[in-house]
């Protein structure tokens, strides 16, 4: 990455002190993220204590230390293992999208962007807000440099491979609102209205919506 390039997702979260280099270490590292992800799911993160973790990964205090300068780090080595996952799931989920009606391919789209967040929302609210740019899912893996790169190799081109199902001429502006646009609509929903995120009126709307932006504009759209 030159100087003039963005920083990539993983560079904008808190940095461990030092990275693992032998077994025995990436052992200890890979030990005490799991053991954050487990006091977060089932004991909240008020929970989440060095002493805590300690005792749950059976690593010693001064250990943890000596790869994690603070409990922000060992948060971000949490969520940098959910969305190596996560992207996997979504590259499968995006093979069996082929061949679908587009507003079908929208729902599975939404629908997986709702789970995830929610899923990262419910780990650490506070981390989830204050990180959310990095935490961007689509950008985890992918070699784009910028979001609106992102957008030009993925939502438009998915847009042009069903031009048929789509009226607008305007394909640049209708891919930026359902890959962006959409996206902080679900970050805002999750974040504001948890419980209202996870009912089918969102995805409902959020398809809606993007339906919406694949239709003319002007007089010539009048019946």
């Amino acid at each position: 990455m030159d100087a003039t390039s963005p920083p990539l997702p993983k560079d904008q979260l808190p940095q461990p002190r030092k990275l693992p280099m032998q077994a025995r270490s990436k052992a200890l590292v890979d030990a005490v993220a799991e053991a954050c992800l487990r006091i977060l799911e089932k004991e909240g993160e008020d929970a989440l204590t060095v002493n805590r973790i300690a005792e749950v990964s059976g690593a010693t205090v001064g250990s943890i230390y000596q790869y994690f300068p603070n409990k922000e780090s060992m948060i971000a080595a949490v969520y940098e293992r959910l969305l190596d996952q996560e992207s996997q799931q979504l590259f499968q989920m995006r093979e069996q999208l082929h061949g679908l009606p587009l507003q079908a391919v929208l729902r599975q789209v939404f629908a997986n962007m709702i789970r995830v967040e929610l899923r990262l929302n419910r780990l650490s609210h506070g981390f989830h807000a204050r990180y959310r740019s990095a935490l961007h899912l689509g950008l985890w893996h992918a070699p784009q440099a910028s979001r609106q790169e992102f957008i030009n190799t993925t939502w438009l081109p998915l847009l042009q491979m069903h031009a048929s199902e789509v009226q607008t001429d305007n394909l640049q502006l209708a891919a930026y609102l359902m890959g962006q646009g959409l996206r902080e609509i679900i970050h805002s929903a999750v974040q504001d209205m948890p419980e209202q995120a996870q009912s089918s009126d969102l995805l409902d709307a959020l398809v809606a919506m993007a339906l919406s932006c694949i239709k003319k504009r002007g007089p010539e759209a009048a019946p």
